[in-house]
């Protein structure tokens, strides 16, 4: 049997300081990896940032995603038109693209202890030149609900947390049983106390009735190198 990752993604670190590390703490307690994804204005927060560089970085991986965290939320694009009223930080021009990465870098590089090497658009908006804008930052992973072209490596998004019950996340996974990767998005400042007690539930059911095997973005990428399954899931995904 081919083995099948997973990969918990948690979006939005700088916000809700409290509930970021409880759902490290729910992750970790339970012998789970995840990737936190990191906005960059708030790196040089000291507490955030020494919370980070405490982080083993083998269970808890840093991502980029976004300096400034500037999107419209979907259910407004429907009724303002997309980019109108608020500019998207990733559906912009490339030299805006590449500004938005240095300055994140500029400040993990001062503050971090780890680089990141994978990127996850705020509000997963994002226009072709992002790709280009991450290979010339030294970028090697992006995660996207959208296929990608470009020289870049790909983990696909799965689904969110939004579920009260294990029955509704059992049901809910259904049509991604049978994925090689399975990425599941959480955003800790939203989660409710159900929730996260739920999380405990899902890990166990993914590792134990599922046989997944948990990782973070850079294992993963080391995988692809001898898995020619997940190299083509993370390669030959074009838009």
């Amino acid at each position: 049997m081919e083995e099948k990752y997973v990969i918990f993604k948690d979006d939005d670190a700088g916000k809700d300081f409290p509930r970021l590390k409880k759902w490290v703490d729910v992750v970790l307690s339970n012998d789970a990896k995840g990737a936190i994804g990191l906005i960059g204005k708030y790196i040089k927060d000291p507490a955030l940032s020494d919370y980070i560089n405490s982080l083993d970085p083998a269970k808890i991986e840093i991502f980029c995603h976004g300096y400034s965290h500037s999107y419209v939320p979907f259910i407004l694009r429907r009724f303002i038109g997309r980019n109108r009223i608020l500019p998207l930080e990733f559906d912009r021009d490339i030299d805006s693209h590449n500004g938005s990465l240095k300055r994140y870098s500029t400040l993990e590089s001062k503050y971090l202890n780890t680089k990141a090497i994978s990127f996850g658009p705020p509000g997963n908006e994002w226009n072709n030149s992002v790709v280009d804008a991450l290979v010339n930052n030294d970028f090697k992973i992006m995660f996207s609900w959208s296929k990608l072209s470009g020289n870049i490596f790909t983990i696909p998004l799965s689904g969110n947390l939004k579920q009260n019950s294990i029955e509704e996340f059992t049901k809910d996974y259904e049509k991604n049983k049978e994925d090689p990767i399975f990425t599941l998005q959480f955003h800790h400042a939203d989660l409710t106390n159900e929730q996260f007690d739920l999380i405990a539930e899902v890990i166990d059911y993914l590792k134990k009735d599922e046989k997944r095997i948990f990782v973070t973005p850079s294992e993963l990428l080391g995988i692809s190198q001898e898995n020619d399954e997940i190299m083509s899931v993370m390669t030959t995904m074009k838009k």
